[in-house]
């Protein structure tokens, strides 16, 4: 630690509105820096090699920024305070997705509105009902669409990336998230075909069929009520080419659907994991705090002993003081002895 952060005082207390802003600006400036090392920014071994920073500087490069820009608080705290920040807006732009889910099934074909009982956006209920959903209750809208241009614009830097090799590259959670985050959603499976109609020739028909025999001319002037077997084969051929063009495409949506329901499974995993990986940073983030108050306790305590061990001290030499205090009296009081 450098001699300008020993005398730093840091502010303790509520974070402010001013103070939330920068340190998002911060976080966003020090994501775009990040990127542009990583795209090729730096030419020497030096700049290459803080592309893989530990997390402790970077933090401090954050501190720093808020210390330019009026923002008095230490790395930890801007971490700790990101930490929470990222938690809420999360809990928040899930809400919100849900919320335009619900939306979309509830309008009809004309866009109105059909069921009525659809919930209310985040910005339209009150702190008491936030609390009731588990919601975070103080998440202003500035602070949010703030958020929202951070991580719209990482996930962008992501996707836009010029090499990735997953074998040799290694990604953080976060940028793995808005990775699968950005994934589109199964598109609904097609609606069926009608069949060609009679009138048109059959359509090419995937499956061998076995070749009409050839026939001579004379067959083509026989009457319509001729029974002929080349006649009866032309009748079989034209019936099976609508049907089999039929199940083949039946056979095409059925595929079409396999592909949708694998996709739909896949992005249901995905979001378990994603759910799991949030649990656990948070579960993370509690048990720090265990830990800090557990730290605080300990040193109440010592003080404490500290404390009642000066007092015993401090009565002990009072009582010596005493003590010899009295013993001189008692040898003043005294008779000198007979000569």
């Amino acid at each position: 630690m450098d001699s300008s952060s020993m005398l730093r005082d840091y502010r303790k207390g509520n974070w402010t509105i001013q103070e939330t802003m920068v340190l998002i600006e911060a976080k966003k400036m020090d994501d775009e820096r990040r990127m542009k090392r990583q795209g090729g920014g730096g030419n020497s071994s030096s700049e290459r090699g803080n592309i893989n920073k530990p997390g402790e500087l970077r933090w401090k490069w954050v501190e720093d920024y808020c210390w330019r820009h009026g923002c008095l608080r230490s790395q930890n705290q801007c971490n700790d305070k990101w930490d929470n920040l990222m938690r809420d807006f999360k809990k928040v732009r899930e809400y919100e997705r849900r919320v335009s889910e619900k939306l979309l099934l509830a309008q009809g074909d004309d866009g109105n509105i059909i069921h009525q009982d659809i919930i209310k956006s985040y910005w339209k209920i009150e702190r008491i009902e936030r609390k009731e959903k588990n919601l975070p209750t103080n998440m202003l809208p500035e602070i949010y669409e703030a958020l929202v241009q951070v991580v719209d614009k990482r996930g962008q830097k992501v996707l836009v990336g010029t090499s990735f090799n997953p074998s040799t590259t290694s990604m953080s959670p976060t940028l793995q998230q808005l990775q699968i985050a950005t994934l589109p959603l199964p598109a609904p499976p097609p609606q069926l075909l009608p069949p060609p109609p009679l009138g048109q020739p059959p359509p090419n028909i995937p499956y061998t069929q076995p070749l009409p025999t050839m026939c001579d001319s004379s067959d083509r002037d026989k009457s319509e009520h001729s029974d002929s077997p080349a006649k009866r084969r032309r009748k079989g051929e034209g019936g099976g080419g609508e049907a089999s063009g039929t199940s083949g495409d039946h056979h095409n949506i059925n595929n079409l659907q396999d592909v949708g329901s694998a996709i739909f499974k896949s992005a249901t995993i995905i979001a378990k994991t994603i759910k799991a990986s949030e649990e656990g940073e948070e579960r993370r983030h509690r048990e720090m705090l265990n830990l800090h108050e557990r730290r605080l306790q300990i040193e109440e305590s010592k003080a404490e002993i500290n404390r009642q061990g000066i007092n015993g001290l401090v009565d002990s030499i009072n009582r010596l003081a005493n003590s010899i205090l009295s013993l001189a009296s008692n040898n003043n009081n005294q008779p000198p002895p007979p000569k």
